[in-house]
């Protein structure tokens, strides 16, 4: 783990809202945080939480977000120990957790998914005084083909929804193969500032794996 990428996780991010702050913190399985935070919300999805990240948003409330991996079900070969990708951001409501949006992504034979922890973070680009939530994962292989890179981003749309955007980046596996980048509809409608800051992900953690 990157000493860098953990710090940039752990802030305090000014709002617009005078005196108010977005307070976040990312914790592992070896800080006391991790274990205080199984024991009193439990870990609502499949598999064991490799990160959670916990963020409190001044008039929203406290936001708890699960990184979680499980055995495959399914057969798979590029790894020894495939792993099933879960995530899920959840609100925290009179001790308990209510679901907001989750995320799910398997193994399957020669595909194998990974959760690109220094690059999952959550930020507020465009300082509306509620984060986003950037989610970055690649899905290594054993073939020919490009290998896709991704970034989702989770947006508020209203007080009970999230909204799901993706950039995709495709890294060649062949030298004739270009690299080439695929956006979906929901995130050319995101503000600039978000765009930028995806982008910006998508491309760290792009040379990262080079």
């Amino acid at each position: 783990m990157k000493l860098k990428n953990i710090l940039v996780l752990i802030i305090s991010t000014v709002c617009m809202t005078v005196n108010a702050q977005i307070e976040t913190g990312v914790y592992f399985s070896n800080d006391k945080k991790f274990g205080d935070i199984i024991e009193d919300l439990g870990s609502p999805l499949e598999g064991d939480p490799i990160m959670i990240v916990k963020t409190f948003v001044p008039k929203h409330g406290s936001y708890v977000w699960y990184l979680n991996e499980s055995k495959a079900k399914n057969t798979a070969f590029l790894d020894d120990n495939p792993k099933d990708l879960y995530a899920g951001i959840y609100l925290e409501d009179h001790g308990g957790i209510i679901p907001v949006i989750t995320f799910k992504d398997f193994a399957k034979e020669l595909a194998q998914p990974r959760y690109l922890v220094n690059y999952c973070e959550i930020a507020d680009a465009d300082k509306d005084g509620f984060p986003e939530f950037y989610l970055t994962y690649f899905e290594e292989s054993d073939g020919l083909d490009a290998k896709p890179l991704k970034v989702i981003v989770y947006t508020k749309k209203s007080d009970k929804t999230f909204l799901k955007s993706k950039i995709t980046g495709w890294l060649p596996f062949q030298p004739e193969d270009k690299y080439r980048e695929e956006m979906d509809d929901n995130f050319k409608l995101l503000p600039k500032s978000v765009k930028m800051k995806a982008e910006k992900i998508l491309k760290e953690a792009k040379d990262d794996i080079n």
